[in-house]
């Protein structure tokens, strides 16, 4: 393939060209004069470089050639922009119906649903992805954060509305051609606040041991797995007997189960065995086995024996516990906290933190970073306390 320049029998410039298997000759009008022929030279190979990326534009080059035909696809071939549609009408018949189990966790698709319905719809349900500017996305975001006229959201809620769960629809929507750009990125929010990360001291977490084991007795193996394993609660709900070893006291993660439905846990690094702490490992021991348990069979249950529903369990019995015992309102998942930061303050490795809890170093060091262990001189003791005899540091210290 390519271009290569000729001149007729009538002393006239023509370009004799090899591509996609033709082979053609076209003419340019012009006399072979040396001042033609280096403009014509030059176009040569610019043609022919066109050809062989696979770039070559015939109608650029020879706008009133007669060969449009070999290189126009046929009217049957080409294919409409797709038409507008409204943000509703793809939400319910395409973008929804793709966001279901087990296609994603049943969590997204509350999170979804729940965004869709109570913000997203009521403003741009029947405008169409045109629509979606950058001017319209901060009208919206001031009626999510206004308390007066709006919302009332906080930031944080109002980003996960705008930037996960709206923008995560446009994006798709754009693969499918009905969007182009992407206005989310020219919209600025504040610099993000470190989660409000709020544990339980040592004293707290076993005056709610206490009350559970005394006056909630069902649930106390439940709240004193998750205080001394640092799970995380679905990871906790959906513990199964075959992923526990009672004779070697390990503990292996293989499920995080939430809105009913079991997933993959929730990071490569969370699919982890544990050692469990011997106090742990006796409560477990201590717990009624289901008379026909099998490997699949929950850990923990209801009183019915059905799977724990968190919030169910949250709004019974944790919030309860909470006020029995006057301690500050806290989520469950508290608990996980409480370990890291305990397990901090002792003086735990944080690659030993961050493996048993099934995290990164990066996440303990960004998050619970305040309760690191500063008993330097007990570390500093333990380097030095056995210098190698004859040593300079020996030496210092008869």
């Amino acid at each position: 393939m390519g271009c290569k320049l000729t001149v007729n029998r009538h002393g006239r410039l023509m370009y004799r060209i090899y591509v996609n298997g033709h082979e053609f000759w076209e003419g340019l009008g012009r006399r072979d004069t040396a001042r033609s022929r280096k403009r014509a030279e030059a176009d040569a190979v610019r043609i022919g470089a066109d050809i062989e990326d696979g770039t070559f534009d015939y109608e650029r080059w020879f706008p009133e050639g007669n060969k449009l035909h070999l290189f126009r696809p046929p009217a049957d071939a080409v294919q409409a922009a797709p038409a507008p549609i409204r943000v509703r009408d793809y939400v319910e018949h395409h973008w929804m119906p793709r966001k279901q189990p087990p296609l994603v966790r049943a969590s997204l698709t509350h999170t979804y649903r729940s965004d869709l319905n109570c913000h997203v719809l009521p403003t741009f349900g029947d405008k169409t992805f045109a629509e979606v500017t950058v001017p319209t996305l901060e009208d919206f975001r001031a009626t999510l954060l206004n308390r007066e006229t709006g919302k009332g959201l906080a930031v944080k809620t109002a980003r996960c509305i705008i930037d996960g769960t709206l923008r995560a629809l446009y994006r798709d929507a754009r693969k499918d051609g009905h969007a182009a750009g992407d206005p989310f990125a020219e919209l600025v929010w504040p610099r993000k606040a470190p989660p409000d990360i709020d544990p339980f001291d040592e004293a707290e977490r076993d005056t709610l041991l206490s009350h559970f084991h005394d006056r909630d007795r069902f649930w106390f193996p439940f709240v004193h797995t998750a205080f001394l394993t640092g799970l995380r609660t679905a990871e906790l709900i959906g513990l199964r007997w075959g992923a526990l070893d009672l004779r070697k006291g390990t503990l292996t993660v293989r499920v995080s189960r939430s809105y009913d439905e079991d997933n993959a846990p929730k990071t490569a690094r969370s699919a982890r065995t544990i050692q469990l702490a011997p106090a742990a490992l006796r409560v477990l021991r201590e717990m009624p086995a289901p008379l026909h348990r099998d490997g699949d069979a929950f850990v923990f249950t209801t009183p019915t024996g059905r799977p724990v529903d968190r919030d169910r369990f949250t709004a019974q019995h944790w919030r309860r516990a909470l006020r029995a015992t006057e301690m500050r309102p806290r989520k469950f998942y508290a608990t996980r906290h409480t370990f890291i930061s305990l397990a901090m303050t002792k003086g735990m490795p944080l690659k030993l933190v961050a493996t048993y809890c099934g995290t990164s170093v990066e996440m303990i060091e960004q998050h619970y970073g305040k309760w690191l262990s500063d008993d330097m001189g007990r570390w500093l003791e333990q380097i030095t306390a056995k210098p190698a005899p004859g040593s300079a540091i020996a030496a210092q210290n008869p």
